[in-house]
């Protein structure tokens, strides 16, 4: 499939972990994800069973002087514990579905200073000054970027946020990013 640009937003507070959850609860509580179909051969069985079945079916998918090769099994416990999973909420969505995510903000599941996988970074204020020439850009501002796509500059699993200003007091909070496979 790919990984999915995807972008959300929240009103203006001043804790951004609080904002990017409540950015969570908000695209999963609307539906605004992709949602893979539950493996239900991982259901059916037990883990082991479910692990020697995978091994079996990729032993039969290869040559046959690579079916002697070990395999570990670890993407298919990886499945098997990801079918367990019983959907609740944004976290438990990201567990049932760890190979392709969920290509939306669900996917970003912290903060930090500096990019990285799954988390949201603040928007340099380089790339700032250069989209917006400010560093305090106006919410329709931040809008148009989004429409015309203009924001981009992170790798894929990763996300970035900024403020987007009325009356120089910042107003709304976007999350923007890039993620899924």
């Amino acid at each position: 499939m790919g990984a999915s640009g995807w972008h959300a937003r929240v009103s203006y507070q001043n804790d951004v972990r609080a904002a990017l959850q409540q950015a969570r609860w908000d695209a999963y509580r609307r539906g605004a994800f992709y949602r893979e179909s539950p493996n239900e051969q991982a259901r059916a069985l037990g883990e082991e069973e479910y692990v020697a079945w995978g091994i079996a079916d990729i032993k039969a998918s290869v040559p046959p002087e690579l079916a002697g090769l070990e395999w570990s099994g670890d993407q298919h416990r990886t499945e098997w514990r990801a079918a367990q999973v019983v959907v609740t909420g944004p976290d438990s969505l990201v567990d049932a579905q760890p190979f392709s995510g969920t290509h939306s903000v669900i996917d970003m599941t912290g903060v930090a200073d500096e990019p990285g996988h799954t988390m949201v970074a603040p928007a340099p204020r380089e790339y700032l000054m250069e989209l917006f020439g400010t560093t305090q850009p106006t919410v329709a501002a931040v809008e148009a970027a989004i429409e015309a796509h203009a924001m981009h500059g992170f790798g894929r699993w990763h996300g970035m946020y900024l403020f987007g200003y009325a009356d120089r007091k910042p107003v709304e909070i976007f999350f923007v990013g890039r993620s899924g496979d």
